[in-house]
């Protein structure tokens, strides 16, 4: 995942600096993309933060829940079970 998503963020970046003429147009779009991700970012991490406090026993249970789902689902395909 991690390198098709370097991947299309390197192709994204050659076509933003074909479309756009100068490198003024390309500062400015490198800095809104940036900005905007920071800002995001800050957001998320203080949403986490607050659910993250009001819900730590349920989303612990909940993600050790998937996690264990998933393992489950995982080794029942390596052994055959379902085709």
């Amino acid at each position: 995942m991690a390198i098709a998503t370097s991947i299309d963020a390197l192709a994204a970046g050659v076509g933003m600096s074909v479309d756009l003429d100068g490198i003024g147009q390309i500062l400015l779009a490198v800095l809104a993309i940036g900005v905007i991700t920071f800002i995001l970012s800050a957001v998320g991490v203080k949403i986490g933060n607050v659910f993250g406090a009001k819900y730590k026993f349920l989303a612990e249970l909940s993600g050790g829940v998937v996690l264990v789902a998933m393992g489950i689902k995982i080794l029942i395909e390596h052994l055959g079970v379902f085709g």
